[in-house]
């Protein structure tokens, strides 16, 4: 599929007869960053012209000077989050020279888009954008727009995802894996989304509790081979986060930490909490310990040291070390103390990025660190954070299931 991309691109002429002029002379620039924009708007690959990372290679070569096309280029690379200007030297001199070009060439929306690449490059934007009406929990409207755009395109994997968290939030689990085990032809091929619908698809199988085999072959065949291939911080997020879910069931998930990707280079990053503390899991569970602990001080020192410029120094002040600390905490089996870092900061949780169903990852942990502690102060918390829980994710067998733990431990 996606051969249509290489299809009727724009050169410069087609561009400024459009209403988009660009700065560029290179047709050839022009109609690459036409085909680039398609593959990434539809997150697949065109195989006509090799790929995504083909097409922007291929166009920053026909003209390395072109303000609209590079800062699409390097937009591409900030919102991986997988690289930050305050840590790599190379990207933020390429952001810098970008600025530079674009008020001594660029016209007035190729400067627009240069300084907006800029802002998020340095850290400028607060958090992470808001998942749209889902996130909101207006459930009925997010569903109607997905099924709208899905109707007009079957292969629109990201409204495939937008329903897939619909349904996971509502608790139809059934219903998720219908839908995305029958489309599954229809948005695997949108690769840079790809394991993240197939951890959704694996997270219904949690939920319902009767085969965690399915969700450990999902892992083995689609969620790990796709983080170790890519690299993407998304898949690797999915991947770690899949493990944890999975050892909060108490399915031993064998030697799979080991498998992740090396993650070692990364310790120093800090673009986004959101990203380190699964890195922190990774590294922990994996038995990198000295790598995490050399990632616990860059991220004291980032917090301490790095200006409020950088919303995520002010997050990991504030939210983040506390997070980072209780995780570890309830990692070593000190239940108490990851309920005590942990409990105080829950409702300030969502400020370090991720969706609801992403950060439901804390919301259980804390939950089992309530019910497994000694101190009968934060065991009686666990009924609080069910019901806390039970108020986001509605018809939740997990929410059930640690209730009867709960009742278990503590009889009425």
């Amino acid at each position: 599929m996606a051969e249509w991309c290489a299809d009727h691109l724009r050169d410069v002429e087609g561009w400024r007869s459009s209403g988009l002029a660009l700065s560029t002379t290179s047709n050839e620039c022009a109609k690459l960053f036409d085909a680039a924009l398609r593959q990434f708007v539809s997150w697949t690959d065109c195989k006509q012209l090799d790929g995504l990372e083909k097409t922007l290679e291929a166009m920053q070569a026909a003209d390395g000077s072109a303000v609209l096309p590079r800062a699409f280029a390097l937009g591409l690379e900030g919102i991986g989050t997988g690289i930050g200007a305050r840590t790599n030297e190379t990207f933020r001199k390429a952001l810098e020279d970008l600025q530079v070009d674009a008020a001594k060439y660029g016209n007035e929306r190729e400067k627009l888009h240069a300084r907006a690449v800029q802002q998020f490059g340095e850290g400028y934007l607060h958090g992470m954008l808001a998942f749209g009406l889902e996130e909101c929990e207006q459930y009925g409207e997010a569903e109607r727009e997905a099924l709208k755009a899905l109707e007009a395109n079957r292969y629109d994997c990201w409204a495939t995802h937008a329903r897939a968290h619909v349904l996971e939030m509502e608790g139809r689990f059934d219903e998720g894996i219908k839908f995305l085990e029958s489309t599954v032809e229809d948005w695997k091929p949108g690769w840079m989304l790809a394991a993240h619908n197939y951890w959704h698809n694996a997270l219904y199988y949690i939920e319902k509790h009767q085969n965690y085999e399915v969700p450990l072959t999902i892992f083995d065949n689609e969620i790990c081979p796709r983080a170790v291939k890519s690299g993407a911080m998304l898949d690797i997020v999915d991947a770690v986060s899949m493990l944890w879910r999975l050892e909060l069931e108490g399915v031993n998930v064998g030697d799979r930490w080991r498998n992740l990707p090396n993650l070692k280079e990364h310790v120093d990053d800090h673009v986004l909490f959101f990203n380190d503390i699964h890195m922190s899991i990774a590294l922990q569970k994996g038995g990198y310990r000295d790598d995490e602990a050399e990632m616990r001080k860059t991220l004291i020192d980032f917090s301490k040291t790095a200006s409020d410029d950088y919303d995520q120094a002010r997050i990991c002040r504030e939210v983040g070390v506390a997070v980072y600390d209780g995780i570890s905490q309830y990692i070593l089996g000190d239940f108490d103390k990851c309920a005590k870092n942990m409990l105080p900061i829950r409702d300030r949780i969502y400020t370090i990025g991720g969706s609801n169903a992403q950060r439901d990852l804390f919301t259980q942990t804390m939950i089992h660190a309530c019910i497994n502690s000694s101190d009968p102060e934060i065991f009686s918390k666990a009924p609080v954070i069910l019901d806390e829980r039970n108020s986001i994710k509605k018809n939740s067998p997990i929410n059930e299931r640690l209730a009867a733990e709960f009742r278990r431990r503590h009889p009425l």
